[in-house]
């Protein structure tokens, strides 16, 4: 995703956050349809949770002045699997 989509996603994401903490608050005072709304944000949070991924430092050192990094792709993963170029 880029800058622009970066951009306009907050305040969408700030409108959903918003949306569902009003869901929980009136779905505890009884309204059915706010739980709902609640529940629905409170899912769409967890999956884009569950949906990224972490990332993982494979080696770390610090150079020295003049020394170079060469970095190049794997044809697998750490799990043996084969990386699609």
């Amino acid at each position: 995703m880029g800058r622009i989509g970066r951009t306009l996603g907050r305040p969408v994401v700030a409108a959903g956050r918003r949306l569902g903490d009003e869901g929980w608050s009136r779905g505890a005072r009884g309204s059915g349809v706010w739980l709902a709304i609640g529940i629905l944000t409170g899912g769409v949070r967890l999956l884009r949770r569950l949906g990224t991924r972490e990332r993982e430092v494979l080696y770390s050192r610090k150079l020295k002045a003049g020394e170079t990094v060469r970095i190049r792709h794997l044809l697998e993963d750490r799990k043996g699997r084969p990386v699609k170029p």
